[in-house]
């Protein structure tokens, strides 16, 4: 508990995320306003990698899930992330835990990302960001990254992107611990996370 409060303490002081919600998506990933702690997971469609749709708040209810949301498989450090995840994966599930990951990337493109990594738990597409947005993670991606990020979207993201984080999701689709990092190089390591769940 000590631990959880602790990281929870530097994420907020160190990012100045807070709880307001604004109408129009930021410029700036500093300056997202994510679901917090205790709150819920919405009721919102995501499809598989083989473009079935699913509800979240039905695949959370499954079994406590480790959430993740990344930039795409296009990511150099999204796909670190996943790989060393991976590393935990076995300890993770033995503690009773799912692990799911969302991109913007299409169905197809995770097919991709999963042949990449050799990953063996499951991606999900949000490639029009609504699940991001319903989390208060998106935002305005810079001009450079438009173009590829609508093809990687099978042409629907209009521009946006997350911004990285993990959430620890009860049965009940409430919010018991995330790490929010505006600085897209900077994720959790898998040491650190597998004390995080270890204390929860």
């Amino acid at each position: 508990m000590r631990l959880k409060i602790k990281l929870l303490t530097a994420l907020v002081m160190a990012f100045g995320i807070t709880a307001s919600y604004a109408q129009d998506l930021p410029a700036n990933p500093t300056d997202i306003s994510p679901l917090l702690i205790g709150e819920k997971v919405p009721s919102i469609s995501i499809l598989d990698a083989d473009s079935k749709k699913h509800n979240l708040k039905d695949v959370v209810s499954e079994k406590p899930t480790l959430l993740i949301f990344y930039r795409g498989g296009w990511c150099p450090y999204c796909n670190k992330h996943l790989a060393d995840l991976q590393t935990i994966e076995q300890d993770i599930l033995d503690m009773g835990y799912q692990i799911v990951a969302i991109s913007p990337d299409s169905p197809e493109g995770l097919h991709a990302t999963v042949d990449k990594n050799e990953l063996k738990y499951d991606l999900y597409s949000d490639s029009d960001l609504a699940v991001t947005k319903a989390f208060g993670l998106a935002y305005k991606a810079p001009e450079k990254y438009k173009k590829m990020l609508f093809n990687a979207s099978a042409e629907k993201n209009p521009g946006e992107l997350p911004v990285p984080a993990l959430f620890v999701v009860d049965q009940e689709g409430t919010i018991q611990f995330e790490y929010i990092n505006p600085n897209y190089d900077q994720r959790i390591n898998a040491p650190m996370l597998k004390a995080v769940l270890e204390n929860l």
